[in-house]
């Protein structure tokens, strides 16, 4: 199966050098300039990984980890002309799986990215699925099953499952789980998005089994 990669760069030539050698090496390449394209586009797709240009149009690369990071799982490596020791334990420490400095050698590049992917795929060999009742929800491609037939979500709704599944059993903070800014409008969004998401996986959306609220705090979603 062919792996997914994320490619976040400003740089046009590099980004085409890049992308047109990993597809040759039968990696599915995607690729965006900057910052806010690359926070919409993780939305919207599960990456095996995410290769992060630091200095992007829009900020810094590192503002982008912390975005991410704590929703998605997807491994990073730093892709950057900032060579100096202290840049690179600044990105390792905010959750980079590693670190490349330019200029370098494709080769290289090809080596450190297998690293990554044979380490992430150990990891997660025996969490791609997560189980509760009769669902099963697949973490990469973001499906959710009833006895093998497919429950619609919307995208809202897979990302909600995608980070409680992520933190089985354990309680996910209303603020972890909007998007945006934290304005209490969007923590009542989230509330709504909890309710409808209820209504399609409890058999008592008022006395639910799985997704449970941790009052004052968030929501749990709990295995049976």
């Amino acid at each position: 199966m062919e792996k997914n990669i994320l490619l976040v760069d400003d740089d046009e030539k590099l980004k085409d050098l890049i992308s047109k050698y990993l597809q040759e090496k039968g990696f599915e390449i995607s690729v965006c300039g900057d910052i806010d394209e690359a926070e919409n586009i993780v939305e919207c797709f599960v990456f095996d990984l995410i290769i992060l240009d630091r200095m992007l149009p829009g900020g810094d690369g590192i503002d982008l980890i912390k975005k991410i990071k704590p929703k998605y799982d997807m491994p990073i490596l730093l892709l950057t002309a900032l060579g100096e020791s202290k840049e690179r334990i600044t990105g390792l420490k905010i959750g980079a799986e590693d670190y490349l400095s330019k200029p370098f050698e494709p080769e290289e590049l090809y080596l450190r990215i297998n690293s990554i992917l044979k380490r992430s795929d150990s990891n997660n060999k025996n969490f791609q699925y997560v189980n509760f009742g009769e669902y099963k929800f697949n973490l990469k491609t973001l499906i959710l099953k009833k006895n093998n037939n497919n429950i619609y979500l919307t995208e809202n709704e897979k990302n909600l499952i995608y980070i409680l599944s992520k933190n089985i059993n354990n309680t996910v903070l209303r603020e972890e789980l909007t998007e945006n800014d934290l304005e209490e409008s969007d923590l009542r969004k989230v509330d709504v998005q909890i309710t409808r998401l209820r209504q399609k996986i409890e058999k008592n959306p008022k006395k639910p089994l799985f997704i449970q609220t941790i009052r004052g705090k968030g929501y749990r979603l709990v295995t049976n």
